[in-house]
């Protein structure tokens, strides 16, 4: 082969190498954003229900087993996260807490509050630490009893937050855990009831969701009222009318509108005069 065509060839396969190693590293980095994302977010296991065994370790060095809580008579309050994290953590429970402050509900009485560490290096005196930070952002008379701070082993916290939907993985690169920034209500026997995923809250919000999982405990007739008219929606993670929702309401408002124009034409009709017959 003579020399121009032998540099063309190479110069050719160099070409080539070069856009097939820069679409192979496209395509994967596309997928694995893809997989990144999906890996720290919140599956829906609506209806699943806890384990009661799982036994992690509270603030003051106690064991803890869910079935203190599970079953019971109040609805759980699930934060999923942990405790050295440097930035959403926090993020997410003050402004949980900060929510929960103006919900006319009361920690340890009506729902229980409970945080667990996903990190299993995590320790008794570092959640301690944590619950000292953030116990005072809780404005409620009952708050440092009705909130248990948790860590644990790996074997109970994967089994924990696999039954809930809360996925997560850990980053080398960044040197932390990514996961979303979620609250998972509880019912009082131990079911995923519905989660709320953000890193600010509607006080509203919050206690609807704990009048639906509470199964008629909490709550009255107004805030059945409210449940009723408004369904969650998972897009915006609020309660808001539906479009059915307004076109049912919309539709009896019309037939009550009908029925009474035809009463009153027949009362109307009714008060006129007889006229006597000539």
């Amino acid at each position: 082969m003579h020399l121009p065509s032998l540099l063309g060839c190479l110069s050719g396969a160099l070409l080539l190498a070069g856009a097939l190693a820069a679409q192979g590293e496209h395509m994967p980095a596309s997928r694995s954003l893809e997989a990144k994302i999906e890996a720290a977010s919140m599956a829906d296991r609506t209806g699943a229900r806890v384990d009661p065994s799982l036994q992690f370790t509270d603030e003051r060095g106690y064991p803890y087993q869910l079935q203190q809580v599970f079953p019971g008579k109040r609805p759980v309050v699930l934060l999923l996260g942990y405790y050295r994290c440097p930035r959403m953590c926090g993020q997410v429970m003050e402004a949980a807490f900060r929510a929960l402050s103006e919900v006319d509900l009361e920690p340890g009485q009506d729902y229980q509050v409970l945080s667990v560490s996903i990190d299993p290096r995590e320790t008794p005196a570092i959640a301690r630490e944590r619950k000292d930070a953030f116990v005072g952002k809780l404005a409620k008379v009952g708050a440092a009893d009705g909130w248990r701070v948790l860590t644990g082993d790996e074997g109970p916290i994967r089994q924990l937050t696999d039954t809930v939907g809360f996925r997560y993985y850990w980053s080398e690169h960044q040197g932390q855990y990514a996961h979303p920034p979620a609250i998972v209500f509880l019912t009082p026997e131990g079911a995923v009831g519905r989660v709320i995923v953000n890193t600010e809250f509607d006080p509203a919000d919050l206690h609807l969701a704990l009048v639906e999982v509470s199964q008629g405990r909490l709550g009255g007739l107004w805030d059945q009222v409210r449940l009723n008219c408004l369904t969650f929606d998972p897009r915006t993670n609020t309660y808001s009318l539906h479009a059915m929702t307004i076109m049912r309401v919309a539709g009896a408002a019309t037939i009550a509108a009908l029925a009474g124009m035809i009463v009153f034409m027949l009362r109307r009709e009714r008060r006129r005069p007889q006229v006597a017959p000539a």
